[in-house]
């Protein structure tokens, strides 16, 4: 998808994005294409959606203190200006924790064994959703399964027999979450594109519509793409999903990330 990247012809000056792309990890598995992802995702905030190349941050290879800073940015940015728009994309692993069914961001230096050396997703609500933003959207190319990023969708954690379906928590706010996959899902890669399936599709809609779909027609659009294709190179399904916040849930379908 990095090829025939279109061009947006305005600037989008109060839009903000926060993209973490974990693909090499201390103690666990790698998760193949990460890095192309969140790359990729940059180049299209910039070019086709027209955010100034300063109002994106990009952290590659993220530790739990570089997402926390990832995170303090975001609440300094929409602070600082009126009507913010906040775009927040994840490339990486999920993990569950097993006692609590909580989900957690899995940074590069977290542990398979301890899903408290991660980023709780509803620590992450809770603060998006507390933000004076106009919107924040939220992509999510992980699964909270405890399931890697590959072919067969083995565990993270050789002695995890079976995937947890976790919960993945309530957005608040002014906050609409894109996650890849649900319940006990895995989400996967699309090798022969060197994406995660989830994400080539967002890109996809993005490049044919020029950053002017809506959520709505990029949620049927990923929805339907993945389902289809993920049944015919996997061993199971992968079904993203859309959650709004109850304050969007009657508009989020008409907004624009451009």
């Amino acid at each position: 998808m990095g090829i025939n990247i279109p061009k947006s012809s305005t600037v989008n000056e109060n839009t903000f994005a926060v993209i973490i792309a974990i693909e090499n990890y201390d103690e666990v598995s790698d998760v193949p294409f990460a890095k192309n992802d969140g790359e990729i995702f940059k180049e299209y905030c910039v070019q086709t959606l027209g955010l100034p190349d300063n109002q994106v941050r990009m952290f590659p290879n993220a530790t739990l203190n570089n997402i926390k800073s990832a995170i303090t940015w975001m609440k300094n940015v929409a602070k600082s200006h009126t009507d913010a728009n906040i775009i927040f994309y994840y490339a990486g692993h999920g993990i569950p924790d097993e006692s609590s069914k909580s989900a957690y961001l899995l940074p590069k230096d977290g542990s398979g064994s301890d899903a408290t050396t991660g980023y709780k997703l509803d620590d992450l609500y809770t603060t998006l959703g507390a933000l004076p933003a106009k919107s924040v959207i939220v992509f999510l190319d992980a699964c909270f399964s405890g399931a890697k990023r590959n072919q067969s969708g083995d565990m993270i954690v050789a002695a995890r027999a079976v995937a947890i379906a976790a919960k993945e928590g309530e957005p608040t706010g002014n906050t609409v979450v894109f996650s890849a996959a649900q319940g006990d899902e895995t989400a996967y890669p699309y090798r022969e594109k060197g994406h995660g399936i989830f994400t080539y599709f967002i890109l996809k809609k993005l490049q044919e519509t020029h950053g002017e779909a809506t959520l709505g027609e990029l949620s049927d659009y990923v929805t339907k793409e993945v389902r289809s294709k993920s049944v015919l190179n996997n061993p199971k399904q992968q079904t993203p999903t859309v959650t709004p916040s109850a304050t969007m849930e009657e508009n989020w379908k008409n907004l624009k990330l451009k």
